[in-house]
């Protein structure tokens, strides 16, 4: 839901986007956390939650059997951006997790997407390069924290945090309030009134 908002924002204000890491559930081990379904129980979504996905378009979106540990597959998302293919990764991923019902931290279905994406996974999980991408996820999770983000979707836009699976109509009145404050800056003079 949060990728088909940023999406939207991209087209409709031409805004800039970088991505970063986010742990929901930091204490997730490897190998993930089953989520087992009560008998009866399907993975269809419910609620607010199918709500939000039938209103981005996300159709086949699931729910999932597995939280999945996801330190690997953010460590790769770093190396994608390094290479200029972030993009293709990252839908790649949310496909292979909400759609698929895949493990997102499995090493060989994060090699499946490398395939599929055209990335170098030898480059990627190199010994030179052991540790490297862990400390730039970990520097973007400690910035996550400084900024008091502990919810996923959350978004960062100017300096208005936007925590949820807001609709898209909040992220309308947001941009309006951010361009409306610019506009207002434009028109501020030095010499005319208080200093800011």
């Amino acid at each position: 839901m949060g990728l088909e908002r940023v999406e939207r924002l991209q087209k409709e204000y031409n805004v800039e986007v970088e991505w970063k890491a986010f742990e929901l559930r930091p204490d997730t081990p490897p190998g993930g956390i089953p989520r087992p379904f009560k008998p009866g129980e399907s993975n269809e979504l419910r609620g607010h939650m199918k709500e939000a996905a039938d209103e981005a378009g996300l159709v086949y979106m699931r729910r999932q059997p597995i939280t999945p540990y996801c330190r690997p597959s953010m460590e790769a998302a770093v190396y994608a951006r390094e290479m200029g293919k972030f993009d293709g990764y990252h839908k790649a991923t949310f496909k292979a997790f909400w759609e698929e019902s895949k493990d997102i931290g499995d090493p060989e279905v994060i090699k499946g997407i490398f395939e599929k994406c055209d990335l170098d996974w030898d480059g990627f999980s190199s010994p030179e390069k052991n540790g490297q991408y862990a400390q730039m996820v970990e520097d973007q999770l400690a910035e996550a924290r400084m900024y008091g983000i502990t919810g996923v979707p959350a978004f960062i836009l100017d300096r208005y945090l936007v925590v949820g699976a807001q609709p898209y109509q909040v992220f309308q009145q947001v941009m309006a309030h951010i361009e409306k404050e610019k506009a207002l800056k434009g028109l501020w003079l030095p010499g005319q009134g208080a200093e800011r």
